[in-house]
């Protein structure tokens, strides 16, 4: 499963004011919910259960937000772009503001967990990250996620 098949234009948002992690996973929750036709309230939820298993800020401003919906529905990803870094009890203590949530149906487990692996392996890279970052507009980041 590749980023690519996971992302759309409407998924991928720069710039975006987030100033909690309730308000961030409300959004992306939203986003998604109108992508799969779901109740957004049931995708927040899903969301905030993940995040009391345990964060899902991974380190360096990231956050990987992921749950697992309905069998029924196609896999799909939201990225965000924060303006500012929000607390995520990341390990690392530091706020976070790149988002990349990942719903996934539950018998593609397997497919999913190539699609982290490839999103992971791109955010690992310094020089891609500050291009995330320093991105204007939904179409750079798009363009910049699913080359």
């Amino acid at each position: 499963m590749k980023i690519s098949t996971l992302l759309d234009k409407e998924s991928v948002l720069s710039q975006v004011p987030c100033s909690s992690k309730k308000g961030v996973l409300e959004k992306i929750s939203q986003i998604a919910a109108e992508k799969l036709g779901l109740d957004n309230q049931e995708l927040f939820e899903s969301l905030i259960a993940r995040e009391k298993i345990g964060s899902t800020g991974v380190g360096s401003g990231i956050a990987l937000p992921h749950v697992k919906i309905s069998s029924e529905l196609p896999a799909t990803a939201v990225f965000l772009q924060c303006e500012c870094g929000i607390d995520f009890d990341s390990y690392d203590g530091n706020k976070v503001d790149i988002l990349f949530a990942i719903f996934v149906p539950e018998d593609l487990c397997d497919k999913y967990l190539a699609a982290l692996s490839e999103i992971s392996q791109k955010l690992l890279d310094k020089q891609f990250l500050r291009q995330l970052r320093s991105a204007q507009s939904n179409e750079q980041l798009f363009e910049l996620l699913t080359m």
